[in-house]
């Protein structure tokens, strides 16, 4: 059970219900949502192996932090001035990171697990930063697309 009384497996639900409600939005074909998809797919399948004593608090806010990036990339992909939500969506990844290096500093994640997911962030992070930077030479009145 979460701290607000909902079970892992209800988060898990909830969470493969937001994904396919964005699909169905019509999200752009941009390979950064195929790959945070992937991210937070994998995110969720791990983090509900944590044994009981870790899953209610690191692997909750690890499964939190997922989610969170996957939301400031839909709001960023829907918004005109994109950059706000792309700072976000930065800052959770951040966070995704150091909650992951601590779920495999305890443990709970074996190295091929952390090798695995440290590729995935780091795609995603590049894919970002990729698309930050062509924020800020649109907004600085350089050439670049709106997405």
């Amino acid at each position: 059970m979460g701290a607000d009384g909902t079970s892992v497996a209800h988060q898990v639900r909830w969470a493969i219900g937001y994904r396919l409600s964005a699909i169905g939005y019509g999200m752009p074909d941009s390979p950064i949502f195929a790959r945070c998809d992937e991210l937070v797919i994998w995110v969720l399948r791990a983090t509900v192996r944590y044994p009981r004593h870790f899953r209610a608090a690191l692997g909750r806010f690890t499964q939190e932090a997922a989610l969170l990036l996957q939301r400031e990339l839909v709001a960023a992909a829907r918004r005109r001035d994109k950059r706000q939500a792309l700072q976000a969506a930065d800052e959770a990844l951040s966070e995704l990171r150091l909650l992951l290096r601590q779920g495999q500093a305890l443990d709970l994640l074996t190295v091929g697990q952390y090798a695995h997911v440290v590729r995935l962030t780091d795609e995603v992070g590049r894919l970002l930063g990729g698309w930050r930077k062509s924020q800020a030479r649109a907004a600085s009145g350089g050439t670049a697309s709106d997405e």
